[in-house]
């Protein structure tokens, strides 16, 4: 046969996952269809040899060469000259290869693999491709310089490789490779090709401060069972300390964890001096640094039965400064999903340790707890602590669903080492009933009652208030003479309150920028708040139940929002809801409002939303020394798309005709910068952004009243990368006190990276002044396999997680 083209049924196959690398896979079956200049079949044999232009179809899986053997018995096919296989999943080109379609495997020479991002390239003088997504090179080397053509920016060498892609990769006789040339020899190479776990060091952290000297820490991690892991690190800061950190991770369920870190340093390497000038608040209780120091935080839930949980987080340190003067305290941010850290633990007021047992049951639960203060500024014998306490709370609806009722029973036993302890019985039920009238106008009535017992011991604490008796930055704290207010006490209540609400809506058809209706909403509210005047002066004060300020106060407002309904195409393409942050970047976000998907794939987002609030108390001020009136309250927030959100809050005062707060923030990401990355780049920044956030409070209206702030506040934080070039980006994050005219924080960093987010180097410098230090810092990062240093600037709030591996999530 000469020319022309031949189709045919294509032979059976096993069903396999799709991966990344899986080239041959026989999920694309159905006809297949050759073409070229020549054809000639061999019946003895069922084979056709196709030559000049040859080209092998199956469905969306396209081979060409220069010379084709298909053997459709065997369902393999051999190829010679410029050999190109390109299917859904990668591109393959080879001088020679065979293929055997069934059992998905193929030896290749001259080859060069690359998947169907380009974010990883495999070369040799011979590829074996095994069954799976397992490669044996010889002569070759790796790199995740996919979309780089020629000479890779780096890679990983070897005479002899394995590849198991998902799992891990080795090499004997192997070279780390930067352009082409060695840079480092190793007899045997190891490096993951997964984003599974594996023992081994990991990354370690350096950086350079005026305050620590030279730091190093470097963390190995051990990866016991399915269920549990461990990291340890050794951490040394030549001006100040050495120590170690270990942290253990157990998962027994979907919501059962045990997470414990402990850490452990000798200040040896401090100096005298260090210990005296780099205690900035020296009115702290304690302010002695020990020479030898620890903490442990954990964190622990265990569920018993479906209804009956058992949890503690704890957090214990050394001594009042511990917190505030490390920069490594775990070894992780969370065990699982939604189960994280706190991250502030450098600017804690307490250490604050609580157990106990939760149960659920119909329309309530009960739980158990201890709480355990440990003060970190005033002196621990005068901290409170509430060993045990007691709560039922719960709602029961009446009359068929007309009314319910809410129930607050708790009983409490607080306790210091010196100071007013006692116990404490709150019973607080009340009665709601709800009303609606027509569909625009619905409220509900309240009625409640409280009784609360004490018993107290009258151990006095006295308190010398913030601006006087030389307290600059904390009250001073001492045990004063037994008070009049011992033995048993007991306050009851009547209170109440009601509210009222209406909706009215219009709904307009757009059809525009993906968007098919818009709804907007004005919802006018009201409500009213009674609490009687009671003398309180001869209870104890433990925590805010036991001053109730008397009320006659009324709210009222309205809330206006903007609702658009997306067409399926475009939420499909990514628009609609603006992403929400995570971790750290949380002080920046604010909750995203309701959202929906519909039956047929559209969603419908809140993208505006505006509310205007004030209040009026009939027989009090509002607050000391000021009107009944309050100020008028303004808050906004827009989400547009997911590139930008800006909001912000306003507090005015009509009485004098001023600003009493104001707060506003913005998050962009410019439209015209890539917001995907090729490869995951850990905390790397992928993107522009920017993060700018500004708040403002006033001076207190009465600097003589106590409890009154009479400092003006004005503080702006911003974050923001950009991407000057392919090559090149600057991060800043300044945080500056306007009044004080100081920039308190302040954190740069410089990128150099490849266009195809293959590595990447960082350099930061980070500027703090509690504690007074200036922080150097650098990361390399290789593109899907890992980094060394760390990262010294934030993370970008756009960051979309995209992986190089085939079972990356």
């Amino acid at each position: 046969m000469l020319g022309g083209s031949l189709a045919f049924a294509a032979g059976s196959a096993r069903a396999q996952q799709p991966g990344v690398a899986s080239y041959f896979q026989k999920t694309h079956g159905g006809p297949v269809d050759l073409s070229g200049q020549t054809f000639v079949y061999d019946y003895k044999t069922d084979s056709f040899m196709i030559t000049g232009d040859a080209v092998v179809t199956q469905k969306k899986t396209v081979l060409t060469a220069d010379q084709v053997d298909y053997q459709r018995r065997q369902h393999s096919v051999h190829a010679k000259g410029q050999v190109h296989l390109v299917d859904p999943l990668g591109d393959l080109h080879a001088s020679e290869g065979t293929i055997n379609l069934n059992e998905e495997t193929a030896t290749l020479t001259d080859a060069t693999i690359t998947n169907k991002d380009k974010s990883y390239r495999i070369a040799g003088s011979k590829i074996d491709k095994l069954e799976g997504q397992r490669y044996k090179v010889l002569n070759g080397f790796f790199t995740t310089c996919g979309s780089e053509p020629g000479t890779p920016d780096w890679s990983i060498a070897g005479d002899q490789m394995d590849l198991h892609m998902g799992k891990s990769g080795t090499a004997r006789n192997s070279y780390f490779q930067v352009l082409g040339q060695p840079v480092l020899y190793f007899p045997y190479a190891v490096f993951p090709a997964d984003t599974d776990r594996h023992s081994g060091l990991l990354s370690p952290r350096m950086g350079e401060s005026g305050f620590r000297g030279f730091q190093y820490v470097q963390p190995w991690y051990w990866a016991i069972n399915k269920s549990s892991d461990a990291t340890a690190a050794f951490d040394l800061e030549t001006k100040l300390r050495v120590g170690g950190l270990a942290e253990y991770r157990l998962i027994t369920g979907v919501d059962d964890y045990f997470i414990a870190d402990g850490a452990f340093y000798n200040e040896g390497l401090r100096s005298q001096s260090s210990r005296v000038n780099d205690v900035v608040d020296t009115q702290l209780a304690d302010t002695h640094i020990p020479i030898d120091r620890y903490d442990i935080i954990g964190m622990a839930r265990q569920h018993l039965t479906d209804d009956l949980v058992l949890y503690g987080d704890g957090l214990s340190v050394s001594d009042s400064l511990t917190l505030r003067e490390l920069n490594v305290w775990t070894l992780s941010r969370s065990v699982q999903p939604g189960v994280v850290y706190p991250t502030n633990f450098n600017s804690m007021r307490d250490a604050i340790s609580d157990f106990g047992a939760l149960y659920s049951y119909n329309d309530g639960f009960a739980r158990l707890q201890g709480t355990w203060n440990q003060d970190l500024i005033q002196s621990q014998d005068l901290a409170l602590q509430t060993l045990p306490e007691l709560l039922l709370s719960g709602r029961k609806q009446l009359l068929g669903g007309l009314a319910y009722a809410d129930y607050d029973v708790q009983g409490d036993n607080f306790w210091r080492a010196q100071g007013q302890s006692g116990q404490r019985f709150d019973l607080s039920p009340r009665l709601t009933v709800p009303w609606r009238l027509s569909d625009f106008l619905y409220g509900y009535g309240q009625l409640g009652v409280r009784e609360t017992l004490y018993s107290v011991s009258a151990g006095q604490v006295n308190v010398i208030p913030v601006g006087t008796g030389g307290q600059i930055w904390n009250n001073g704290l001492s045990l004063g003479p037994l008070a009049g207010n011992g033995g048993f006490h007991s306050r009851e209540m009547i209170y109440g309150g009601g509210g009222l609400r209406s909706e009215i809506e219009k709904i307009y058809d757009v059809h525009a920028f993906g968007i098919d209706k818009i709804k907007h909403t004005i919802e006018p509210f009201a409500t009213y708040s009674y609490i009687p005047q009671i003398n309180q002066n001869q209870l104890p004060l433990y925590d805010e139940v036991d001053r109730m300020e008397s009320r006659s106060l009324f709210t009222y407002g309205a809330t206006s929002r903007f609702y658009a309904k997306m067409s399926p195409r475009d939420q499909a393409n990514g628009s609609g809801d603006f992403v929400p942050l995570a971790g750290d970047d949380q002080q920046y976000n604010s909750a995203i409002t309701d959202s929906s998907i519909g039956a047929d794939g559209s969603s419908t987002v809140e993208i505006f939303r505006f509310t205007l609030m004030h209040a009026y108390d009939v027989n009090h001020a509002v607050a000391k020394g000021a009107s009944r009136f309050s100020d008028l309250d303004m808050l906004a927030r827009a989400h547009i798309t997911d590139l930008i959100s800006v909001g912000g809050d306003l507090g005015y005062s009509p009485q004098t005709s001023g600003i009493r707060q104001a707060g506003a923030d913005l998050i962009f990401q410019p439209w015209w910068t890539r917001s995907a990355p090729n490869l995951y780049m850990g905390k790397a920044q992928t993107s522009s952004f920017l993060q700018v956030a500004y708040n403002y409070i006033a001076p207190g209206p009465n600097t003589t009243q106590p409890g009154q702030s009479a400092n003006l506040s004005q503080f702006i934080s911003a974050r923001t990368y950009y991407e000057l070039f392919d090559r090149m980006g600057l991060y800043w994050a300044p945080g500056y006190d306007i009044v004080k005219h100081k920039l308190q924080t302040a954190e740069y960093g410089l990128r150099i990276k490849a266009p195809c987010d293959c590595w990447a180097f960082d350099f930061g410098v980070t500027k703090t002044i509690n504690p007074s230090e200036t922080q150097y810092q650098f990361q390399l990062t290789l593109g899907g396999l890992g980094s060394v240093g760390q990262m010294p600037f934030g993370r970008n709030p756009f960051q979309t997680r995209v992986g190089v591996l085939p079972n990356y999530q």
